[in-house]
């Protein structure tokens, strides 16, 4: 199996573009080109949490690993439009992970959609030696004490510590946000360029007893076409 077949849980949840994954919870997620009108479900989201490619070779990395030949020719392009998604989702608050490259850039994008803009230390993989960013933008003041912490701690305590009902991604990746936000009880939603790594998120949330169904998104105001998979019974 290729490595960027994920374990192949797509072919066990296979997802196509025209679909929305709703969870038995409330939430959604669908495979999605951010440069496409946003799904409306998105606008749900009163927090956001999103970790997008960090430069342009980064960015069509993102589009080979999806099987996808579209590439992009401006990352200026690609988050000028992230930032345009979040100004249209308008949450309360939204946390925007970055490497140094692109950090400057992304703290004056912020700046433009909050008052309170700071940002974090961080690190992937948690290794020290792979740093990176968090830059944070609330109309609240308040700084989290996050600084130094790896990404995937910093997710955690998001989604159990934030003031929210509902937390976007517009980066979905294998679903660390939807994740943590279902173990805190919370509802998520979010979409993602590449199916097979979403289909590791919708994978992840069966085995731990969330069922969901898949609706056409084509047929506004139509009866839909859904494919119903209920919620798993566990072994004890």
């Amino acid at each position: 199996m290729n490595k960027w077949d994920y374990g192949g849980a797509y072919q066990r949840h296979p997802l196509a573009e025209n679909e929305i994954v709703i969870f038995d919870d409330g939430s959604m997620v669908k495979v999605h080109n951010i440069f496409y009108p946003l799904p409306e479900f998105m606008l749900k989201a009163d927090l956001i949490f999103v970790d997008p490619p960090w430069n342009l070779g980064n960015l069509n990395t993102f589009y080979t690993k999806a099987d996808r030949a579209d590439y992009q020719d401006s990352y200026e392009k690609f988050y000028k439009r992230l930032f345009e998604c979040i100004a249209q989702i308008n949450p309360k608050s939204c946390y925007v992970e970055i490497g140094k490259e692109y950090l400057a850039d992304f703290i004056i994008e912020m700046r433009r959609l909050y008052k309170y803009v700071t940002f974090y230390n961080s690190m992937y993989y948690h290794n020290k030696d792979r740093l990176c960013y968090v830059v944070r933008g609330s109309n609240k003041a308040k700084k989290p004490k996050l600084d130094g912490m790896d990404e995937e701690d910093i997710i955690a305590w998001i989604c159990a510590n934030e003031d929210y009902e509902c937390i976007g991604d517009l980066c979905m990746g294998r679903g660390l946000v939807g994740i943590n936000a279902y173990k805190n009880g919370k509802r998520f939603v979010g979409t993602e360029l590449n199916h097979k790594r979403l289909a590791v998120l919708v994978e992840e949330l069966y085995k731990m007893g969330l069922g969901y169904k898949k609706q056409s998104s084509r047929a506004i105001g139509l009866p839909h076409r859904c494919e119903v998979h209920a919620t798993p019974v566990l072994p004890y």
